[in-house]
């Protein structure tokens, strides 16, 4: 799979620290795992990869890499334990490319520094993974900081 990166976006990347055969390998191995969610009505794509004290998600289509954000915040698994009951009202506009099923919106338990809180995230219910929207790893950065200032 050959993606196309911008200029600008190449720019952020190394702003960022990132080198893009590091976010081409995050695409590779989702594309290869099968790991990875689909957009419902497109053919845009979100995968995930990093290191242990952060997760680095790469959006992108078929042909270009589209955004990258990250975060520092561990996610532990869902607020509550357990996915008893799939409520298909919180389906979101993604899909699990390994198994097909809807990914839903539900809170999941996410950990920084000791201090854990629940917060949005997109779960696929079948293979239990966790991922969260470019929006939400925003707010995470300045939870994020928060909790580093208040550390130092």
């Amino acid at each position: 799979m050959d993606i196309k990166i911008t200029e600008e976006l190449n720019n952020t990347l190394k702003d960022n620290g990132f080198k893009e055969e590091e976010i081409k390998e995050i695409i590779a191995n989702a594309e290869s795992s099968g790991q990875k969610l689909k957009a419902r009505d497109g053919d845009i794509s979100i995968a995930k990869g990093g290191a242990e004290n952060l997760t680095v998600y790469a959006v992108y289509s078929p042909s270009e890499l589209l955004d990258v954000y990250t975060h520092k915040m561990s996610i532990l698994g869902l607020t509550g334990g357990e996915l008893n009951e799939i409520d298909y009202d919180d389906a979101s506009e993604w899909a699990c490319a390994k198994c097909g099923e809807i990914a839903l919106e539900r809170n999941v338990d996410m950990t920084y520094m000791g201090v854990t809180r629940p917060g949005p995230g997109l779960v696929c219910p079948k293979c239990n993974e966790y991922y969260v929207s470019d929006g939400v790893a925003k707010t995470l950065k300045t939870a994020e900081a928060i909790l580093e200032e208040k550390r130092a």
